[in-house]
């Protein structure tokens, strides 16, 4: 096996070429970059099984080049990032890695992860592109290059199976597909197309045939996507882009499903991907009050009734995400965040990241909350509340409230408001004053990015009475003034 390792730090490699010598590997040739251009040229020409890469040494406009190298020349890929950060977990997830560590590492987790990565190589299947109908200008170069193939009288076809894992099995029924006429078929990582030359005009029907025939062989289920020859695109990449944007509208509509070229699909809807001050309130309280029908009903109304044009997967992925954190704030709450509970939600976690599918996302989350809850119910009556996190939440809950006191809160937990402030600062190293003047600012900083409200307005809405107070406070804690602020803020937008 091959083994590169594109790490900037000269000390992280020297150790991990050691932890290979160490570990007694079955790496016979392990080569290092500290560098992209380094790391793309060995790439190139090592063609290595692992590459064990440093996903912070890339920067985003060589993202896309990165991408073809990595996919086209090596098996497996271990990620790393001192960033962990929502952002890096999609990186490693579009390169398909094996995990992403998160620095500092841990020797035992690294071996874990090597082994692992050889031992997926090792025993790869290798996907073949299958003997099909031969045509030069139809090939891969016409998916990646724009100005390679006019797309006259080409149809593009791309399917792809809801368990990634079901990939080399589509290829296999594919190849031997009794098409009406033989596309070229071009296996990718996830997906598979078909390109076809002057198609019959049933494409559709010819798509739902494929549908009930793969079905009838497996269970798994399918999508396909079909992009006609008069779809008023120029070439074979544009029909590609085309339908690689349209196939994502599965994390809506699901599999099962022959999807073609829609004006309601085009484009994304524009949305705010974290919960607001009152649906936080609202979690919080549904929450405490262990009310399952109403989170049920939550998430449905939020997740499941959703109409085109349809808001980008990935701002649902990051909206879920901000309703775990609040979960993550209740599970603390409880004393749930250990064992069982804090594996089952990182099951979770992964589910928001990985699952292509929204209503399964949703669907898991829903029983992992009712599990959480009953659990939580159960320690409530054991008293194993923490006073601290119980607090912080109605300080959350509470902060837009002017006549917000320590002694209320510290009622709100049953505890004496000198008992409660010294808690929270040995826990948190902040008073009661300073962690409301916190949550107030950070509320109001999305409020002046994300709303057209005065900062009279924004001002009242944080709990504060006196404009000029708050003015003052932000300041101090931002080093610039509310109206600084939104224009810097709206500066970086453009």
């Amino acid at each position: 096996m091959k083994l590169l390792i594109a790490e900037r730090d000269h000390h992280e490699r020297m150790a991990l070429e050691w932890l290979i010598s160490a570990y007694s590997l079955p790496v016979s040739n392990v080569f290092a970059a500290s560098t992209l251009q380094e790391t793309m040229t060995i790439l190139e020409k090592e063609a290595p099984d692992i590459l064990y890469i440093e996903l912070d040494m890339i920067p985003n406009e060589n993202w896309a080049l990165m991408t073809r190298y990595v996919k086209s020349f090596c098996r497996k890929i271990i990620a790393v990032t001192a960033e962990a950060t929502f952002a890096r977990a999609k990186q490693a997830i579009e390169w398909q890695s094996v995990d992403l560590l998160v620095k500092p590492l841990e020797p035992v987790k690294i071996r874990h992860c090597l082994q692992t990565a050889l031992s997926h190589a090792a025993s790869r299947e290798t996907v073949n592109i299958p003997p099909s109908f031969h045509d030069e200008r139809l090939s891969y170069r016409s998916l990646f290059l724009q100005e390679e193939q006019t797309a006259g009288d080409v149809s593009l076809m791309l399917l792809q199976t809801e368990n990634p894992k079901k990939l080399t099995e589509l290829v296999r029924f594919l190849t031997y597909y009794p098409f009406r006429k033989h596309p070229v078929i071009l296996p990718l990582t996830d997906m598979v197309v078909c390109l076809f030359r002057s198609p019959a005009n049933d494409m559709k029907e010819e798509a739902w045939k494929i549908l009930r025939d793969w079905e009838a062989a497996s269970i798994e289920p399918l999508a396909v996507v079909i992009i006609p020859p008069d779809s008023g695109k120029t070439t074979v990449r544009d029909m590609y882009q085309t339908a690689r944007r349209l196939l994502e509208v599965t994390f809506f509509i699901g599999y099962r499903q022959v999807i073609l070229p829609k004006t309601a699909y085009e484009c994304w809807r524009e949305m705010d991907p974290f919960l607001t001050p009152s649906e936080q309130r609202e979690w919080i309280d549904m929450l405490n009050r262990f009310d399952k029908q109403k989170i049920k009903q939550w998430m449905h109304n939020e997740f499941l009734h959703i109409e085109t044009p349809f808001p980008n997967p990935e701002m649902l992925r990051t909206r879920l995400t901000s309703i775990l954190a609040q979960i993550r704030r209740f599970m603390k709450t409880y004393q749930l965040d250990q064992q069982e509970m804090e594996q089952s939600y990182m099951k979770i976690f992964a589910e928001i990241l990985y699952n292509r599918v929204l209503y399964r996302i949703v669907q898991e989350m829903l029983l992992f909350l009712y599990e959480l809850l009953d659990r939580a119910k159960q320690a409530e009556a054991l008293s194993k509340k923490d006073v601290i996190e119980k607090g912080i939440s109605y300080i959350e809950a509470h902060f837009a409230d002017p006549d917000l006191t320590l002694d209320k809160v510290a009622e709100a937990v049953g505890r004496s408001p000198a008992y409660y402030s010294h808690l929270l600062m040995k826990k948190h190293g902040m008073s009661f004053r300073q962690l409301l003047t916190n949550t107030r600012i950070k509320e109001a900083m999305r409020l002046l990015t994300a709303t057209e409200l005065s900062i009279k307005e924004i001002a009242h809405q944080v709990g504060f009475r006196n404009p000029n107070y708050f003015t003052r406070l932000f300041k101090e804690a931002t080093t610039m003034t509310p109206r600084e602020y939104r224009m810097y803020k709206g500066n970086e937008l453009h």
